[in-house]
């Protein structure tokens, strides 16, 4: 009897995906320091190459609030969205996992494990950014508003909202002495089948983010 228990408790234990685990919670992220607005300004640029490494847990945690992380004790973010809609979804490719960021509880959710980078575009720098993020519209959200929102009025609220983050984090990119990256050439069928997304979710943009060489 404990034998086939045994045998039952390992073939559950091996039937559980890989990725199949808590939340991780990402550490307090940096809310001051760096270098002044005005500098970050000047310095804002794309960058042409980066430095194949990967960012400290405490890196990525500064990267991804700025990027979209909450602010304030009402639950809005870094950046402005329309009615506060906030439809965004970014997901973090890294040299080890794909992740989806919950901004709420500043945690987040592995996709998928290993080095998914190359799906995030074809220029050779691409698979040697520290992080590759992916902005992507949850249209969804929209049914929810009482209004009937035309879907290509929807559609470039979801361009505007990841320009408006992707600005935060160039400015954060340059203050760091990072480089950063805008792009709209990505594997999207790839993608779709890896983060499990449906016709409500809209492409927008990916951004490189990451030291140079």
């Amino acid at each position: 009897m404990k034998k086939a228990v045994y045998l039952f408790l390992v073939f559950v234990l091996l039937s559980v995906p890989a990725f199949a685990a808590e939340d991780i919670k990402l550490p307090a992220p940096e809310k001051s320091g760096g270098i002044g607005v005005l500098d970050a300004v000047a310095s804002r640029q794309s960058a042409g190459d980066f430095e194949d490494t990967e960012l400290t847990l405490e890196q990525l945690s500064t990267l991804l609030w700025v990027a979209g992380g909450v602010n304030r004790d009402n639950g809005k973010l870094t950046y402005p969205t329309a009615s506060n809609i906030q439809d965004m979804i970014i997901f973090a490719f890294t040299k080890s996992g794909t992740y989806r960021y919950n901004p709420s509880e500043h945690s987040l959710t592995l996709i998928a494990e290993g080095d998914n980078r190359v799906l995030t575009g074809s220029q050779p720098f691409v698979a040697k950014a520290a992080v590759d993020l992916l902005y992507v519209q949850d249209a969804s959200k929209w049914a929810n508003t009482g209004r009937k929102v035309p879907p290509e009025a929807i559609l470039n609220c979801g361009f505007a909202h990841a320009g408006l983050s992707m600005q935060g984090v160039y400015l954060y990119a340059a203050s760091q002495g990072w480089g950063a990256r805008t792009r709209m050439n990505f594997d999207r069928k790839g993608l779709t089948k890896l983060l499990g997304l449906t016709k409500n979710h809209n492409f927008t943009l990916m951004q490189c983010v990451g030291p140079k060489p």
